[in-house]
């Protein structure tokens, strides 16, 4: 609310690269504190791993989310990351041939019909004194 209040007038990129690098700073200094030792990725899969991590899961989405955030609302934004649990059934479903449970399609379901209630128009309630 305060991005959508106070940012309105930087570009995406301005409001995700301050974030992405304290991020950075805050994960590595953790490691460094845990004793991790900072070791590259050894080969083409797992850097690609890393950098479709870095630059979709990442990147891409936050810009994709400041965006929204000029001209959608705080509210209807907030309802992607309900989405997080039944894309990644999809996309397990469609691309690794994942088959879900019962259970998994039934919540899939209600966060569905969460998301339609949520986001319907609201129909103004009759008063009562005005019924009469």
């Amino acid at each position: 609310m305060a991005t959508k209040r106070h940012g309105a007038a930087l570009h995406a990129t301005a409001l995700n690269a301050p974030a992405m690098l304290i991020g950075a700073a805050a994960l590595l200094a953790a490691s460094r504190a845990a004793g991790e030792e900072l070791r590259w990725p050894g080969d083409a899969g797992a850097w690609s791993a890393v950098a479709y991590l870095a630059l979709v899961g990442s990147v891409v989405s936050f810009l994709v989310y400041f965006t929204l955030l000029k001209t959608w609302s705080v509210t209807s934004l907030s309802f992607i990351s309900v989405f997080t649990p039944a894309v990644a059934l999809l996309l397990g479903f469609v691309f690794l041939d994942e088959r879900p449970t019962l259970l998994a399609g039934i919540g899939a379901i209600l966060i569905l019909a969460g998301v339609i209630l949520a986001t319907k128009p609201q129909r103004p309630i009759p008063n009562s004194q005005n019924a009469a």
